[in-house]
């Protein structure tokens, strides 16, 4: 889907991820068998982090790189987000 938003959102989460490496999959809510649609249709673009909504519609850089330093000082695993 053309999602302006979304772009906007996955150019944040690039200059993010330069200053804190972690792993996110862009995720086309509207593609075929996903459930995401009908809970996300009117918040789009949205940040999941460790499985947790972390953000919604903007990106704010300095707080999600809070969210994600804290995650990493707390977690074992490598740091797993979903847009």
């Amino acid at each position: 889907a053309n999602c302006g938003l979304c772009i906007t959102a996955k150019e944040a989460l690039t200059r993010v991820q330069a200053k804190v490496p972690f792993h996110f999959d862009q995720v086309d809510i509207y593609a075929p068998g996903q459930e995401a649609a009908q809970k996300y249709m009117f918040d789009v673009p949205v940040v999941e982090l460790n499985g947790r909504v972390a953000m919604m519609h903007r990106i704010d850089e300095p707080k999600l790189f809070d969210i994600l330093q804290e995650e990493k000082a707390q977690a074992k695993d490598p740091l797993d987000s979903r847009m």
